[in-house]
């Protein structure tokens, strides 16, 4: 019985790190098509995210499926419940790389100058995949280290989305004519903000399966 149960766990696992990738994939993608204003590329994210709904249901089945099946002990019903979470914040990822290539292809189509994303929000982007992938990792490998770095990095990406809402203020004040391009570029440095917040979640669930504690 405990060792269909431990298959089942690692399997539960194994999707977990697959929509993570998967959520990764989107922010990677979608970061590439603000630069090179590919409506493809954006279009491709849109789809992509799409499919991250239906794994967060096989998920929350998988999880029901153990907690009805199994007899498991404490730890293991932590481990249910935090994947229960995790999954939330996994879609959430994906609906806001949905919001950014849905403003990427908004900002191909305004009139103006070619559109200049600031470098910091490449950085923000790379470092907030990172976050989510690290805080999967400290998930299934049980790593309170890792899930601590998780946070950590969190202030870093807060630090740049100030530099970037700094950067993108001064361009409205000495031209209005791109305000709205701006103002985009603002909203989906936010948008990688708020990834950065649910892979802090993630990392304070991974803690949770190791400590108990929140």
């Amino acid at each position: 019985m405990r060792k269909t149960f431990d298959a089942e766990l690692l399997e539960l696992n194994e999707e977990l790190t697959g929509m993570a990738m998967a959520a990764q994939d989107a922010i990677d993608v979608v970061t590439k098509s603000l630069s090179s204003n590919d409506e493809a590329e954006a279009r491709s994210v849109i789809e992509m995210t799409a499919t991250l709904s239906q794994s967060e249901r096989d998920i929350e089945n998988r999880c029901l499926r153990l907690l009805l099946r199994q007899q498991p002990v404490a730890r293991d019903l932590r481990a249910i419940s935090a994947a229960m979470k995790m999954v939330t914040d996994l879609q959430r990822i994906g609906d806001q790389a949905s919001n950014i290539a849905e403003l990427s292809l908004l900002l191909g189509k305004r009139d103006g100058d070619s559109v200049v994303v600031p470098n910091d929000i490449g950085v923000m982007a790379c470092k907030a995949g990172l976050m989510v992938r690290q805080a999967i990792s400290a998930y299934t490998a049980r790593d309170v280290e890792t899930a601590h770095a998780v946070v950590n990095l969190d202030d870093e990406v807060d630090d740049l989305f100030q530099a970037v809402k700094g950067e993108l203020i001064d361009r409205v004040v000495s031209s209005r004519k791109n305000a709205d391009q701006a103002i985009d570029l603002i909203i989906i440095a936010k948008y990688l903000e708020r990834v950065a917040d649910h892979a802090v979640n993630i990392a304070q669930w991974a803690v949770f399966c190791v400590t108990g504690e929140l």
